[in-house]
């Protein structure tokens, strides 16, 4: 359904410390970000996320949404928000009651605080009314300050691919950032240069990609 990088710095991670890295819970001496690019297994379509949200409608598709069949209604009553941001899910329920409609486009990314030069992974996803299209802002939970969506660059990746990218795809997606590899070092820059990630415990900016993963 994805993929999960973690992308760590190369001065403070120790080999003996890559096994601890994707429990959150785990001291690690040095920064590093457990990066998920695309779908869940429960929230990878438009028909799934809307029943988040309330909204059940059947779709007429040519395959079906998980192997053994979608799980009941109930379920999706259980899961709670998609984006944990209460002020983006009161969005989603206004845009909802004005007749806005979840798009394919959605799953999750990475984005970028300037400010903190941190990476976050949050969920992505697009509403559309006429003309009109929605997409999140998220805020960076330590300083407040608007982050930027990253284009992920990986391995010849060029971003999250869309399923049904065919449906919408008078939809693009506006990319703030671009990670990615120059001599296994990873960068970030936009339209302005280059952005650095720095490490909170070395102050340096020397980050590579410590592991990769396919993701359900």
């Amino acid at each position: 359904m994805g993929k999960g990088y973690i992308i760590g710095c190369n001065n403070c991670i120790k080999d003996e410390d890559l096994n601890n890295l994707w429990n959150s819970k785990n001291k690690i001496n040095g920064t590093y970000f457990n990066i998920h690019i695309g779908g869940l297994m429960l929230c990878f379509c438009k028909e799934q996320l809307e029943k988040r949200y309330g909204v059940y409608k059947n779709y007429d598709r040519k395959y079906r949404l998980l192997a053994g069949g979608d799980p009941p209604e109930e379920i999706y009553k259980t899961l709670g928000s998609a984006t944990n941001d209460k002020k983006i899910d009161k969005l989603i329920l206004e845009n909802i009651k004005n007749g806005y409609e979840f798009t394919e486009n959605l799953g999750d990314f990475a984005y970028f605080c300037e400010k903190c030069n941190k990476l976050f992974n949050h969920f992505y996803f697009q509403m559309k009314k006429d003309e009109q299209i929605y997409t999140p802002d998220y805020k960076c939970k330590n300083c407040k300050h608007n982050m930027g969506l990253v284009n992920i660059l990986f391995d010849d990746d060029v971003g999250l691919e869309f399923e049904n990218e065919a449906i919408e795809e008078d939809i693009k997606i506006i990319y703030n950032y671009e990670l990615f590899l120059d001599n296994n070092i990873v960068k970030i820059k936009n339209i302005d240069g280059s952005k650095n990630i720095i490490c909170d415990y070395c102050k340096k900016d020397n980050f590579s990609i410590l592991s990769f993963c396919m993701v359900d």
